[in-house]
């Protein structure tokens, strides 16, 4: 009988990537002038670009797709000017996670692309129902797959047993996970997240999109991330980790008072993405 590994070793190992996190005094600055609401867009622009790293991460991830500028965005300045001061701080403040994202595709081919076309779909979503700060929302759907990336990384020969299990049970990489772990991706993502300090409003989506529970905080945002993920995989859009479709949790979609004429017009939405090739 195999041995379950012990969560707190697991906890710990994934605790330890420290390697990717940004400067936090850059991120501090820039998030204390954007809260104290008396910087001006270039003011903050300037701040960020003093930090080259950092203002390529934004750069790169106004530039990924994710916010279907079919122009490229080449200044901090454009981006503030397009996108606003509250979403530059959301960037700014998961600008490390981001290259965590950057190996998705080395995990396995088409991981990106589905998680881009779930932020879209999130995005979409809180267009039609008026969720608000839809950014920041499809932000967390952009991240929701996180922890596949971390097992990947910090747990090879694991990921390995998970992917051949996948293989061939044709189960849910989340069900593969938790067998040979005992714990899912998003819990493991959830862990990251939390020692790196990022707000709750982004973190229980990524950890509690699979699991869906009406009275937890941001119940809202979570069934959004939890339906994108669903719309997404229906449309075959890149590449999740397995080839299963789950039911959409009822609650969630309870929660959210969707009609299906909201699902029909994300889904042309999606479409149209997919045909002008964002996702290629």
């Amino acid at each position: 009988m195999t041995t379950m590994p012990d969560r707190a070793a697991l906890r710990a190992r994934v605790e330890a990537m420290s390697n990717i996190q940004t400067v936090p005094q850059v991120v501090a600055r820039i998030t204390a002038l954007i809260d104290g609401g008396m910087a001006s867009a270039n003011e903050i622009a300037a701040e960020v670009a003093k930090d080259q790293v950092l203002a390529a991460k934004v750069l790169k991830l106004v530039n990924s797709g994710f916010y279907g500028f079919r122009q490229p965005i080449t200044t901090v300045s454009q981006a503030m000017v397009l996108l606003g001061q509250d979403v530059i701080k959301t960037v700014v403040l998961t600008a490390s996670v981001l290259e965590i994202m950057d190996s998705m595709n080395r995990v396995f081919s088409g991981l990106w692309a589905h998680s881009l076309a779930t932020a879209r779909a999130a995005a979409g979503l809180c267009d039609r129902l008026g969720i608000e700060k839809p950014e920041e929302v499809a932000l967390a759907a952009l991240l929701h797959d996180l922890g596949k990336v971390i097992i990947a990384q910090r747990f090879p020969v694991e990921h390995e047993t998970i992917r051949k299990m996948v293989r061939e049970r044709n189960c849910l990489q989340v069900e593969a996970e938790q067998a040979v772990l005992g714990v899912g991706h998003p819990e493991v993502g959830q862990w990251l997240l939390k020692k790196w300090a990022l707000p709750d409003a982004l973190v229980h989506p990524i950890a509690y999109h699979g699991a869906f529970q009406p009275q937890r905080d941001y119940a809202d945002r979570t069934a959004v991330v939890h339906v994108a993920d669903v719309i997404a995989r229906a449309l075959g859009v890149g590449n999740p980790g397995d080839n299963r479709v789950p039911a959409i949790d009822q609650q969630a979609w309870q929660l959210l008072r969707i009609e299906l004429r909201d699902v029909e017009d994300v889904c042309l939405r999606l479409q149209a993405d997919v045909d002008d090739g964002l996702f290629a």
